[in-house]
């Protein structure tokens, strides 16, 4: 095996066949320093027991949950890619993924109407979470906060939790600690559209606290005109990131169908707009 990514509390490996060493799936171990953490078994298997159930194009593929003696491991697909995060900080923007754009925004959304369907909320949408092979195919990954969607007796009646997420994409129900439905992904990912068309995160705190009251409080500063975002594009954002869950787009595919019908950039030919299938093609 070989390592394809570390993160926080865990690494991937490349999982070859022994006769051919051909990459057959990818294994998902927590790290040393995290291997007797309860916490973090009990969040890989809550993130296994959701992908089994997960059946999609659009999101990575879960094969097993297993635990050997200290070892807790998720087996997956096996999908060479870098994730979204990265290629920005690659400055992969111009040559790879504005051209591609559109059509990684669709599949994203695609995935995400997919879980939005068995009535999952994600929690953690962000380019992290997002990987993107080399000719624009997209996987949704890691499902450790996903939770049901919260029903509107749940929301107007339920107990306060814990507040779950990544800060800069946190919508702002679940910075108050409320019960969440999928309007609170299509927060996040609107967070993550701007993120890439901006170049910059919408929202930067000079801490914690700072940060969490602009994503309840602030709208998004507007765009760089350098960046040639049409203004029928700019308010498609705008209502992803509405403060009001009943003001945002009520679903992915309320989300998909007004792409269709803008530019995002101002110099986005009718044949870039038509061509954009979810396929990984731009």
């Amino acid at each position: 095996m070989s390592i394809m990514q570390t993160g926080q509390n865990s690494e991937v490996w490349q999982v070859c066949d022994v006769v051919t060493q051909r990459q057959i799936a990818a294994m998902k171990l927590l790290l040393p320093e995290r291997e007797h953490d309860r916490a973090q078994q009990r969040a890989m298997k809550h993130e296994s027991k959701i992908g089994l159930t997960l059946q999609h194009p659009k999101i990575i593929r879960t094969f097993k949950f297993g635990k050997d003696k200290h070892i807790v491991f998720i087996l997956m697909e096996y999908f060479p890619s870098l994730n979204l995060k990265l290629r920005l900080m690659r400055k992969q923007y111009d040559d790879f993924i504005r051209p591609k754009l559109r059509s990684i925004l669709t599949q994203v959304a695609q995935g995400l109407e997919y879980m939005h369907s068995l009535k999952w909320v994600h929690r953690d949408v962000k380019p992290d979470n997002i990987l993107v092979d080399s000719i624009g195919n997209v996987k949704l990954i890691d499902f450790a906060l996903a939770v049901k969607s919260a029903s509107a007796f749940a929301k107007k009646f339920g107990r306060r939790g814990v507040t779950a997420g990544t800060r800069s994409y946190m919508s702002p129900e679940q910075i108050r600690g409320k019960p969440v439905d999928i309007r609170a992904d299509i927060y996040s990912f609107g967070v993550l559209t701007y993120e890439i068309v901006a170049g910059r995160l919408p929202f930067v705190g000079q801490s914690a606290a700072d940060l969490l009251r602009k994503h309840i409080f602030e709208a998004p500063p507007p765009i760089d005109k350098a960046r040639k975002v049409t203004p029928e594009f700019e308010k498609i954002l705008h209502k992803l990131l509405a403060k009001k869950e009943e003001d945002r787009f009520q679903t992915m595919a309320d989300f998909m169908k007004e792409l269709r019908m803008v530019r995002i950039f101002t110099d986005e030919t009718a044949e870039q707009m038509a061509g954009a299938d979810g396929r990984g093609r731009p």
